[in-house]
């Protein structure tokens, strides 16, 4: 057996990243850890020579669409007293010095978009609906390393739904850190009318809209929910 260090430079933070180094490991039998830790992503990769070159190969060559790998720098790791590792895991970033390059907000994906007008999707009409290959990145960040305690989504917790999608490997929803749902996440409603809300105030949006109205959106300092005024058309 074999351990690499190995670190990975450049859009690596909010675009699935860490979630794909897991399922690599995954498919190539590799055990240990990736950490964000700001300027890069750390992985420590423990397996057989074959599986290792198998495991490092697929970093550039599979990486998410939205990640723009600038350098992977690969170290063999000599610690006769290390102990081996059990499985792979996704550990506690730690924030390191150096230029950071974080994805800029991406617009919803076709999956996303078939949730979000699916009425028997529980992400019916959910206006902040995102999963690792989209969503927002840079308007929620407050600190790196890029996580959900240094977002402004740390204001929401998850639900028990969203949580078992946050920690499922065959979710694309791993470790996507804006994750929520109409049940957990931020919603708009309507000032004046703050009873009406979620879809209910969207589709009342909509229908002064259609009907020749303005709409006003105002977000929320309290709570990051965006409100919508209703203004009819003079």
């Amino acid at each position: 057996m074999k351990r690499l260090n190995i670190k990975i430079y450049g859009i690596v933070q909010g675009v699935g990243f860490r979630p794909f180094m897991s399922r690599l490991a995954d498919a190539c039998r590799i055990r240990g850890t990736v950490c964000n830790k700001g300027p890069y992503v750390e992985v420590f990769a423990e397996g057989r020579d074959a599986s290792l070159q198998q495991f490092v190969a697929g970093i550039p060559e599979q990486a998410p669409e939205r990640a723009a790998i600038l350098k992977v720098d690969v170290h063999d790791v000599t610690d006769d007293n290390a102990a081996p590792y059990e499985d792979f895991s996704i550990i506690e970033s730690a924030k390191e010095r150096g230029d950071i390059f974080v994805s800029p907000d991406i617009a919803t994906c076709d999956k996303c978009r078939a949730e979000l007008f699916d009425p028997h999707d529980r992400r019916y009409l959910h206006p902040f609906i995102n999963c690792t290959a989209c969503g927002p990145r840079l308007t929620i960040l407050e600190a790196m390393p890029y996580d959900r305690e240094r977002t402004s989504m740390k204001e929401f917790p998850m639900c028990e739904a969203c949580h078992e999608e946050y920690v499922s490997p065959e979710s694309r929803r791993y470790d996507a850190q804006p994750v929520c749902c109409n049940d957990c996440g931020p919603e708009v409603y309507l000032l004046g009318h703050e009873a009406v809300r979620g879809a209910a105030a969207i589709k009342e949006v909509r229908r002064v809209l259609a009907a020749g109205g303005i709409a006003a959106i105002r977000a929320s300092a309290a709570s990051t929910s965006p409100a919508m005024r209703r203004v009819k058309k003079p």
